[in-house]
């Protein structure tokens, strides 16, 4: 039988993109994903039934939180929440993302739309979608892991 994994990391990654970021309270909801698979550590928006969620894409969307990562996914696509399946959101707590942009502790929290970094987090206002009650809590340059609390 052939080698699954031939090499090995020095070490285990510190985190992953929607990775809840420590172990103080948080406030998780579950909610049926609709229109296109979700990636963790996304921004989503209400979808058109009450009990959806779709990929937030317009500085207009309505936040209703960030997709947490869930090891109950279907190993056939590890890294999204298909269309259909019950995603996490996390509407209050400390979560890692992905910086399209550098970014400092204390920053307000952004979505990036409509460049390049579309889906990513950064601290600029202009054009972007504003996620309430959100601060960065650790600093990182473009393409960084970076915690991003709610509260």
């Amino acid at each position: 039988m052939p080698a699954i994994q031939t090499n090995y990391p020095a070490e285990m990654a510190a985190a992953y993109e929607g990775m809840i970021a420590n172990t103080e309270p948080n406030n998780l909801i579950s909610r049926q994903v609709e229109g296109a698979a979700i990636g963790f550590g996304k921004v989503v928006k209400q979808g058109t039934a009450s009990n959806g969620v779709a990929a937030a894409t317009a500085a207009a969307d309505v936040v209703r939180g960030i997709t947490v990562r869930d090891q109950s996914v279907d190993a056939n696509s590890p890294n999204l929440v298909p269309v259909n399946e019950s995603a996490l959101i996390l509407q209050r707590g400390v979560i890692w993302v992905t910086a399209g942009e550098s970014v400092v502790a204390g920053d307000p929290v952004y979505m990036v739309v409509g460049t390049a970094q579309a889906g990513r987090f950064g601290k600029t206002p202009t054009n972007n979608l504003a996620i309430p009650r959100a601060i960065f809590d650790s600093a990182g340059g473009v393409g960084a892991l970076v915690k991003v609390r709610i509260g």
